[in-house]
């Protein structure tokens, strides 16, 4: 019985480390239909994966996300901090606020290049909530 349960939880790491792997190197940043065809991005969907982990697992994810990858990645784990444990999203925010990093970001058809402190203040107002609200 232990081992069909270790062996269970090791299956379900894979998913997500491959999840956290492909967000760290992600390409926008983007919540709802994006793109000509309105799809979901596979940025958004890797990071729901990420968040709909037990909140330990997501929290470490999201803090690996913001430590190792891209400006896009990083506004990931900010928003995922946000939601989950608003307390150190408050800690980041001020390394996020003194970032002269870029952010490519997608809203439907249009990417802009903003920069990560806007994204985070964005993100602090609640503003990329309703997008993440809608979507799906």
């Amino acid at each position: 019985m232990i081992l069909l349960l270790c062996g269970a939880s090791a299956f379900a790491l894979g998913p997500l480390t491959d999840a956290v792997n492909r967000l760290s190197q992600v390409g926008e940043f983007a919540f709802g239909g994006v793109g000509m065809a309105g799809q979901t991005s596979k940025g958004e969907i890797d990071f729901r994966l990420i968040l709909s982990q037990p909140t330990p697992v997501a929290l470490a994810a999201l803090e690996k996300l913001y430590v190792s990858g891209n400006p896009q990645a990083k506004s990931y784990a900010l928003f995922g901090m946000w939601k989950k444990k608003p307390g150190r999203f408050k800690e980041l925010l001020v390394s996020a606020e003194a970032s002269t990093a870029k952010v490519d970001v997608m809203r439907g058809c249009i990417i802009t290049h903003e920069s990560l402190r806007d994204v985070a203040v964005q993100i602090d107002k609640g503003d990329w909530d309703v997008w993440f609200k809608n979507s799906h």
